[in-house]
């Protein structure tokens, strides 16, 4: 019998757009008052050089700091102002990526987010952002 790749307690995210189904299939897992996000990473996630394109990273960056703002605003609408990120290391097919987000600040109209990518816990992608607060 063999194991599923996906670790244990991670569910399948139900996405609210289609973009996210795309770069998918994405999966979440409730941790305390935290929320991870995360993939495993195939050939339909890499670049020319055969690691994880950046843009696969960085849009799963943007859609776990995203939802924890959401989540954080009782389910306003929001939308990324800014996204700044650092990419430390790779990743490569096969790999477990994990994004992890926690809110920083939260305003009246803006909320300050930052949020990492890891594999086997290591860091190999670093972001800030800040998400506008749209309304209702």
């Amino acid at each position: 019998m063999t194991s599923s790749p996906i670790p244990e307690g991670f569910r399948p995210f139900e996405s609210r757009g289609l973009f996210t189904e795309k770069i998918g299939p994405l999966y979440t897992k409730a941790d305390g008052d935290n929320t991870i996000f995360g993939f495993l990473a195939d050939e339909s996630h890499t670049n020319s050089n055969g690691v994880v394109h950046g843009g696969m990273m960085l849009s799963l960056l943007d859609e776990a700091m995203g939802q924890i703002v959401w989540h954080a605003l009782d389910k306003k609408r929001c939308a990324t102002i800014t996204l700044n990120s650092d990419f430390v290391a790779s990743a490569k097919p096969g790999d477990w990526i994990e994004a992890h987000a926690k809110i920083n600040k939260k305003g009246l109209a803006v909320v300050f987010v930052r949020g990492e990518l890891l594999v086997a816990g290591q860091r190999i992608m670093s972001a800030d952002g800040i998400w506008k607060i749209i309304g209702k």
